[in-house]
């Protein structure tokens, strides 16, 4: 398998996904809200962002309204989601959605890709469902990690507050495997740690995910 080849494989898995920053581009997408302590110490919960639902990459039609997104700052996971019909009235920055193409972790092309990867890693000794990590002997999962590095923000500097929809980060937690037929909403950047995740699950509930290294 060729970096050319395996490049390949993750631009046809590749999820639509929408980078939230400040500079305008139609309309406002989402709010960013400063740290509020007190109403952290009021409520136990940080609110992070509201989000417009009809700007997030692929979320189905029936989930509508403005998105707001806590953590729960006492236990320090997990969180909660409101949906209210307007804008809620917090002050904060408005940011736009800049669309975006990302390739996909390398554990997305091991789970999703084609026969041909699956022969691939399997000569390696290794199958879809193996979590990746530096014992994979082919040099060239490092060369792929290193384009998707140059096009994930998480990686550089920049005015980026969160990305809507797109793939899920590997995180330190063993559960990318586990989060592949839910849908990732919001990954958040500034301000982080913790990351914070928002997801639409595939019974058609909302689930919030703090996440440190």
């Amino acid at each position: 398998m060729t970096l050319e080849q395996l490049i390949a494989e993750g631009r046809k898995l590749e999820r639509p996904c929408s980078f939230l920053r400040p500079q305008r581009a139609g309309a406002v997408a989402a709010i960013w809200h400063e740290r509020d302590v007190d109403e952290i110490l009021r409520t136990g919960h940080r609110c992070w962002l509201t989000v417009d639902a009809r700007r997030i990459p692929g979320l189905e039609a029936n989930v509508s309204g403005y998105l707001s997104i806590f953590t729960d700052e006492e236990k320090c996971q997990g969180g909660k989601i409101e949906v209210s019909t307007a804008w809620p009235r917090r002050g904060g920055t408005q940011l736009y959605a800049h669309a975006a193409a990302v390739l996909p972790p390398i554990y997305a092309v091991f789970a999703r890709g084609s026969d041909a990867v699956g022969e691939w890693i399997r000569s390696h000794g290794w199958e879809r469902t193996d979590r990746y990590n530096d014992n994979f002997t082919d040099a060239v999962v490092l060369e792929y990690e290193g384009v998707r590095q140059q096009e994930f923000p998480i990686y550089f500097d920049s005015d980026i507050h969160a990305v809507l929809g797109g793939w899920h980060f590997p995180m330190a937690d063993d559960d990318w495997h586990q989060l592949l037929h839910d849908q990732l909403m919001v990954f958040t950047l500034r301000d982080s740690e913790p990351w914070v995740e928002a997801w639409r699950t595939n019974a058609g509930e909302f689930n919030v995910i703090q996440r440190t290294t």
